[in-house]
């Protein structure tokens, strides 16, 4: 992929995300994986998403340690296999942060697409690599960050689908939490079958960066 069409690609998903509300605050941020490089394109403290252009993008190393650059980085460099890092504050996940900010196995997507949710991060500044380690070493694609959302994925057009499907499961478990009723959880067993397809296309995704290629049959549900 041609750097012009890396920029045109990443605007569309910062303008799909702001769209829908996800990017609303400055303390959002989105990157790129630059595939066949130890790099990446950034932007973040924006007060008005929907404005974003070219000149707002950046590349940067992966090799930086410090802010929200560093907490990319590190994603990067301790999954091989993600290709985009959303941080976003959509408003199903602020309420869900109420409610420990763990979200349950409750539908099939959401085993399959973003594995099990494991842990917490504080903020970026408190957030070193062990324990963005220790979040992301089963292959799951998301942790809340405070009140905001850090989604990976393995294409920019996969982490899009994943801090949107997120999103979607986060409004209706807090809803279904307030009803008080009770809440049906996907079986222990389906939820392994699909942990291990999930790593298996992680696997391949890892593969494809380190040949400096773009994974390709990744971005459906």
């Amino acid at each position: 992929m041609q750097p012009v069409q890396i920029e045109a690609q990443f605007l569309e998903g910062c303008r799909r995300l702001a769209g829908k509300g996800f990017f609303n605050t400055p303390g959002d941020s989105f990157s790129m994986r630059i595939a066949g490089s130890m790099g990446m394109i950034l932007t973040s403290g924006h007060k008005d998403w929907r404005k974003i252009a070219i000149g707002d993008l950046q590349k940067i190393s992966l090799s930086v340690h410090a802010g929200v650059d560093g907490l990319h980085a590190s994603i990067y460099r301790e999954r091989t296999d993600v290709g985009a890092v959303a941080i976003s504050s959509p408003k199903g996940v602020r309420l869900l942060a109420h409610y420990s900010g763990l979200l349950p196995p409750l539908f099939d997507e959401q085993v399959r697409h973003i594995g099990p949710s494991t842990g917490l991060l504080e903020s970026e500044e408190n957030a070193p690599t062990s324990q963005v380690r220790k979040i992301f070493r089963r292959g799951t694609n998301a942790a809340l960050l405070g009140q905001r959302l850090l989604c990976l994925g393995m294409t920019c057009e996969r982490v899009l689908l994943n801090t949107e499907l997120f999103e979607k499961c986060a409004q209706a478990y807090v809803i279904a939490k307030a009803s008080g009723n009770r809440i049906g959880l996907i079986p222990v067993w389906v939820r392994l079958i699909a942990n291990r397809r999930l790593l298996r296309d992680e696997r391949r995704a890892s593969a494809s960066y380190r040949k400096g290629l773009i994974p390709e049959g990744v971005n459906a549900y």
